[in-house]
């Protein structure tokens, strides 16, 4: 073979380089399971959801609800509140309330932890769902209760470890009190906040390929996260670039998603709130006294209507995109398919 000796033409390590030119355009030129499996996904999400059936519909916005529906809402948790933030008299109160506050603080967060663990069962029973075309809850909630359980773990594990990473890294640049190393405190910030954007790529990315792709191994093989991440790292070797364009159609994909339905879900908040205002104006015009807790009353039942709309939106969204994942990995290695024919 032409690349398998010195011709005299070329050395060796020119014939090597050919060899890695020939074979990565071969695999460029193969089918791009990230492009071939969008029509697949789309139909399979139309048979699923059309015609509408309400028990199909109403079971998947749970799931929505645990998942995630890709709209993201802007984040106030940025926001520090200073003193001068406090009503007065507050801030001197604040001793005897501490304790109201931690407390406060860590129903919160069990609250999360909870909401996580039942979101990471979740991610399993939406697998399952769509592989048996059984739309129940119950049953397959209890199945993968374990398996929830361990992706949790490695979930949160996997958060506390880059959180350490970056909170050690920010006590190197600035130091206990900001004396930090001898750099500049603007030049530090421009060294940190790179870090920052990596690492949420990162968070992002292996979130992603655990949702996509682990938690259906997992499903087939009957294994733990990491023996899962294992066998994707192999999978991941033999079709690297078809993994790269997946993750990049998927990114693109996803953010248009994601606009998309906000705008919907914009449209239909506000929809939603006409009735509303309109019964507001006029009790305002009624109780001249200006009750505005009967106003705030009308929030309850708005919300009541308001949210489970929002999910709805969410699930032709949340079921192309699992469609999409499972097919991708089929071509990426047809062993772990688990969609029927």
């Amino acid at each position: 073979m032409p690349w398998s000796r010195d011709t005299g033409t070329g050395s060796s390590k020119e014939g090597f380089n050919g060899r890695k030119i020939l074979f990565f355009v071969t695999d460029m030129a193969e089918e791009m399971y990230a492009f071939s499996r969008l029509e697949g996904a789309f139909e399979r999400t139309k048979n699923l959801l059309w015609p509408p059936q309400r028990g199909v519909w109403l079971r998947l916005a749970v799931i929505a609800l645990f998942v995630g529906g890709g709209a993201s809402f802007p984040n106030t948790s940025r926001y520090s509140f200073g003193e001068g933030d406090l009503p007065a008299g507050v801030a001197g109160s604040l001793p005897e309330i501490a304790p109201l506050i931690v407390a406060f603080i860590v129903v919160v967060l069990a609250i999360a932890l909870l909401w996580m663990l039942v979101g990471a069962a979740m991610q399993f029973v939406f697998v399952d769902m769509l592989s048996t075309g059984d739309i129940r809850l119950g049953r397959f909630f209890r199945e993968r209760l374990g398996k929830g359980v361990r992706l949790f773990l490695f979930q949160v594990a996997f958060m506390l470890i880059l959180i350490l990473a970056v909170a050690a890294l920010a006590f190197m640049l600035f130091g206990l009190g900001g004396a930090g190393v001898g750099v500049a405190v603007p030049l530090r910030l421009l060294l940190f906040i790179p870090v920052i954007l990596v690492v949420a790529l990162l968070v992002g990315l292996v979130f992603v390929l655990t949702t996509d792709f682990v938690v259906p191994i997992m499903i087939r093989e009957d294994c733990g996260v990491i023996e899962g991440w294992r066998r994707l790292i192999g999978v991941i070797s033999a079709g690297f670039w078809q993994t790269v364009v997946y993750v990049v159609t998927r990114f693109v994909l996803g953010l248009i998603a994601a606009i998309v339905q906000a705008i919907l879900v914009i449209l239909a908040l506000v929809i939603i709130a006409i009735p509303f205002i309109l019964i507001g104006i006029v009790l305002l015009a009624a109780l001249q006294a200006g009750n505005y807790m009967l106003l705030l009353a009308l929030l309850i039942p708005y919300l009541i209507i308001a949210i489970p709309v929002a999910l709805l939106i969410a699930v032709p969204f949340v079921t192309f995109f699992r469609y999409y994942g499972l097919l991708v990995l089929e071509g990426l290695a047809p062993e772990y398919r688990l969609l029927p024919e």
